[in-house]
């Protein structure tokens, strides 16, 4: 009888073991497969600005972004860890800033005045801070501008649609900024890791079993 209680023990000790390595196994590979964000429903609500004449260059336009801002609340459009990305122009097409843009963002153009935006960054080593895109003179107010923000859960992977409405007017080109850090898929060296210490735990538990 107090063979078979040490065993059953040493079963229960074992079964422990090899249920605690599993689920801090299951729990790392689970938070590896959800490593982009749902896709989200649209863009921020834009913030529209005239300016005196064309900000210039895209080098240009990313400064204007981190120096000015739409108000209390958003003192500046852009942080300063922002870069050009890339940007697309509706004579000229795609121009590539910091990453080669074409390959991780999609434009539709459904109108002269509306445009689908979708982007994926992953791998890209960034993410989307926000879109600018710009049109010609408007009589009496200046040079047309709308910049559009992205939350959180749109940094990686999202999509949405910019517009001229108020007034309708054409888009000119559109300019795409983003932050460095993200957009990278995690590697497998935590994975590996931590297999090489579940393999380790059961071999030291089945040598005290054995003894």
């Amino acid at each position: 009888m107090k063979t078979n209680a040490i065993r059953s023990n040493k079963l229960a000790l074992l079964s422990v073991a090899f249920c605690a390595v599993m689920f801090a196994f299951s729990h790392n590979a689970n938070a590896t497969r959800h490593t982009l964000p749902p896709i989200p429903a649209s863009l921020e609500a834009p913030f529209q600005f005239f300016t005196n004449g064309p900000i210039g260059n895209p080098s240009a336009e990313l400064d204007y972004l981190q120096t000015h801002g739409g108000g209390i609340y958003q003192p500046t459009f852009l942080p300063a860890t922002s870069q050009y990305l890339g940007k697309f122009d509706v004579d000229t097409g795609f121009e590539n800033g910091a990453i080669n843009i074409s390959s991780f963002v999609t434009i539709n153009q459904i109108s002269g005045n509306t445009w689908e935006v979708s982007w994926n960054l992953t791998g890209s080593g960034f993410t989307m801070d926000g879109m600018l895109i710009k049109d010609g003179n408007v009589q009496g107010q200046g040079m047309l501008y709308r910049f559009y923000g992205v939350t959180p859960d749109q940094a990686l992977v999202g999509s949405g649609t910019v517009t001229f409405d108020d007034p309708v007017k054409n888009i000119s080109h559109i300019t795409f900024f983003g932050s460095p850090g993200g957009g990278h898929v995690p590697d497998g060296g935590t994975t590996v890791m931590l297999l090489g210490a579940a393999l380790g735990v059961l071999g030291i538990t089945r040598r005290f079993l054995r003894s």
